[in-house]
């Protein structure tokens, strides 16, 4: 039989046993190296021709190859290769022999990235590589004609080779880098054929009404198959998707999206392609900053309706859609000026004068007011007399 002390003196080295497996799971071993935070790979990476330059758009990285998500990219690399254009199409050229043969061309970093956030469009503008630019063909003297040599029986004729230089296609891929300069696989492979774009808009002018922006142009003479117009913020750094196509004969277009308050800057080009598009420079932009200065329209069909001690008005309301309310004027019908009955907007489209004496005629008009203090002159006017 075991001793009283004995037990505490077991059940004490069982204790100690355990504080010290404790203690030992606690000690700090090498620090961890941190986790990489590499960019899922770019799946919707785009190209287009505006005049001289090339641009490429492409969706903000948000997550990891494993769908963790993430905190940012540092950079990004673009590369490219060309490859000879028969006909003036692109060829297709397929993963692993893009990556063992493009180079990276250009890196955006720093400012240039700050614009975008998370989720939204990257939208880089590259200058045409020298490589996509097909020079004209030299002017050389006229050979001396030899006779042709016929082809021997039973032999087919060698197509002679396409004289002068050849249209050039572009294959352009996007790496992005994590915060940790972790880089991602290369995006899809999109490709491009550089071709003569035509003469911008000479003109353009950007004017704030009541009802939009409205942007005109000057048409552009030659054969064009219709114009681009571009809106962006005053603080992003590049166009992205153009906010309207217009028609060839088309010289203007009401952006009636634009919001008060806000300023934008727009631009127009002209195509002459319009699938894939082939589009000139923007030769000029124009920025407006987007101020509520116009008044609504003013409330229509007043009508006065006498009752005994008060005098009911009731109209239909202003169509703007950014009313605050509704100013009643009136004015005694035996002379004097119009004075404002409410002190505060009325937000119905209706007002009980009380402040009415019996028999005595009065002329009212309203006037309609917006969220920004602009108002409009009166509608119609109407005449009551107080019974």
């Amino acid at each position: 039989m075991c001793s009283r002390t004995g037990g505490r003196l077991a059940s004490s080295l069982i204790a100690a046993v355990l504080l010290a497996a404790a203690l030992g799971c606690g000690k700090q071993g090498p620090p961890l190296p941190p986790l990489r935070a590499v960019p899922a790979p770019v799946k919707d990476l785009t190209v287009v021709q505006q005049g001289p330059r090339l641009l490429l758009s492409f969706t903000y990285p948000t997550v990891t190859p494993a769908g963790t998500a993430l905190a940012g990219i540092s950079a990004v690399e673009i590369w490219s290769v060309s490859r000879v254009a028969p006909g003036g199409k692109a060829t297709t050229i397929d993963a692993r022999e893009f990556g063992n043969v493009a180079k990276p061309v250009q890196k955006v970093e720093g400012a240039d990235l700050t614009s975008a956030t998370s989720g939204s469009r990257i939208d880089i503008a590259l200058p045409l590589p020298p490589t996509l630019l097909t020079p004209a063909p030299a002017a050389t003297a006229p050979a001396t004609p030899t006779p042709a040599t016929p082809p021997a029986a039973g032999t087919a004729a060698t197509p002679a080779p396409p004289a002068g230089p050849q249209p050039q296609a572009g294959f352009f891929a996007v790496r992005t880098l994590g915060k940790n300069g972790d880089r991602s696989d290369l995006s899809n492979i999109v490709s491009v054929v550089p071709t003569a774009p035509p003469s911008a808009p000479s003109r353009v002018t950007v004017t704030a009404r009541g009802d939009g922006v409205l942007v005109e142009w000057t048409p552009v003479e030659g054969t064009v198959t219709g114009y681009n117009v571009y809106r962006r913020g005053a603080q992003e750094r590049a166009n992205a998707k153009p906010v309207h196509t217009a028609g060839a004969q088309e010289k203007s277009w009401l952006d009636n999206t634009a919001r008060f308050g806000q300023s934008y800057i727009y631009g127009v080009t002209a195509l002459s392609q319009l699938q894939p598009p082939i589009e000139s420079a923007i030769a000029s932009e124009h920025e407006v900053r987007y101020v509520d200065r116009f008044a609504p329209p003013a409330p229509t069909e007043l009508v006065a309706l006498a009752e005994t001690g008060r005098v009911r008005l009731v109209w239909r309301p202003s169509e703007a859609e950014d009313v605050a309310g509704y100013i009643v004027y009136r004015r005694a019908a035996d002379g004097g000026k119009f004075e404002r009955v409410t002190p505060k907007p009325v937000e119905a489209a209706e007002y009980v004068d009380t402040a009415v004496s019996g028999g005595r005629a009065y002329t009212y008009r309203v006037t309609a007011v917006d969220q920004a203090g602009n108002e409009s002159g009166p509608g119609n006017e109407v005449r009551a007399t107080a019974p």
